[in-house]
């Protein structure tokens, strides 16, 4: 079976930690790890299990190394043990090793 990809930009794999803040309850911290990246997304997985899964449109904050973000979730689903998030980035104020990856990967698809 020919799966065509309908993404507009490739997805970078990355194995980096991440922590996330919903912009709705900054007490509230949830720690995990960048699964991959693109410059308009960026898919999470989180560790532990939590009673209740983000909603699609929450905001996020999301930091990792040097880069930190502003993302919208646009999915989120149960992936054992813990669960797994699909955010569209909004702003990406501070740029790390992430953007890096990012940018690199674009400079190498316009040669």
């Amino acid at each position: 079976m020919n799966v065509t990809e309908r993404r507009s930009e490739p997805r970078i794999e990355a194995s980096t930690p991440v922590l996330l803040t919903p912009l709705a309850a900054v007490a509230t911290h949830l720690r995990g790890s960048v699964v991959d990246v693109s410059a308009g997304g960026v898919k999470v997985h989180l560790d532990a299990s939590l009673k209740e899964l983000p909603r699609a449109g929450a905001i996020y904050r999301i930091q990792s190394g040097d880069d930190l973000m502003l993302c919208e979730v646009r999915y989120s689903k149960v992936a054992e043990p813990g669960a797994d998030l699909g955010l569209k980035i909004i702003h990406w104020r501070d740029a790390g090793e992430l953007k890096r990856m990012v940018q690199n990967q674009q400079q190498l698809s316009a040669r």
